[in-house]
């Protein structure tokens, strides 16, 4: 039986981790999590996220994209500019995914720049036509704007290029928008503030094992115990070991099921 793990939502590609970052692909797989998704957030990133998934090939898969905030204060590129050079990025040979990339109507934090939400829905739709082209699915960034991701996602699920698929990175929008997710075929990504988010735990109990992803979003969102330290992806563990908790079932079964999701979408 499989017990391997998948985190497919990891920022390898940040800075904090060009000190050890070997290491920490180490306490992955030390901890049975045998694949990272690398995922973007400005092109910068992007070419990072590629030349660590040639590194460590069959280890780390790369998702080039465009935060919906502006992360990268150096991009001196229109948004169109943007999309142009993420479209070449995202044709190169081993690219699994597009992302992250959606909405956010929050105000930035740290290290983020407000974009305004005419840009924002402009990049969103331009990277999910991406996705459409090359029949990737999308990793999609929702925060305080789950109506307007949903509308846009239902417009374009069903479309002469075929069928979108993707993740709700980071899910927390609560029990309505479970069936919503659920036509539209896309799953749920869960990370590590499940251990400490009684809300979402309640939640997460109505959601179908088998449309289930674990992601760390490391280095944000440790689980319990090390909330507030630096994430890294080994913690996936941790998170499956509570959603088999929450859920009431075993973790051989948390493991198997999600695993072979994370295969089944992003084709790895």
């Amino acid at each position: 039986m499989n017990l391997d793990l998948i985190d497919t939502h990891a920022h390898l590609n940040f800075p904090d981790y060009q000190d050890d970052l070997e290491k920490v692909i180490n306490r992955s797989l030390e901890k049975g999590v045998k694949k990272i998704i690398c995922v973007s957030s400005n092109l910068a990133d992007s070419i990072k996220a590629i030349a660590i998934s040639k590194e460590y090939s069959g280890v780390v898969y790369a998702a080039v994209g465009i935060h919906p905030h502006q992360t990268d204060f150096q991009e001196k590129l229109s948004v169109k500019e943007q999309i142009r050079e993420l479209k070449n990025l995202a044709k190169k040979r081993g690219i699994i995914a597009v992302g992250e990339c959606g909405l956010d109507f929050s105000p930035a934090p740290p290290m983020e720049k407000n974009r305004p939400e005419k840009e924002q829905i402009f990049l969103f739709k331009k990277q999910i036509e991406i996705a459409l082209d090359l029949g990737v699915p999308i990793l999609v960034h929702s925060r305080k704007t789950f109506p307007q991701v949903m509308a846009i996602l239902k417009k374009y699920h069903q479309s002469s290029k075929g069928q979108l698929k993707g993740i709700l990175h980071c899910f927390s929008a609560g029990r309505k928008a479970i069936r919503q997710i659920e036509e539209i075929g896309f799953y749920f990504g869960l990370d590590g503030n499940l251990t400490y988010d009684v809300g979402l735990q309640n939640v997460v109990k109505e959601i179908p094992l088998e449309k289930i992803l674990l992601e760390t979003d490391c280095p944000f969102l440790s689980p319990e115990p090390y909330r507030g330290l630096r994430n890294e992806p080994k913690n996936v563990r941790i998170i499956a070991e509570f959603l088999a908790k929450t859920k009431g079932i075993t973790f051989k079964n948390v493991a198997r099921i999600t695993t072979q999701n994370a295969k089944n979408l992003l084709k790895i």
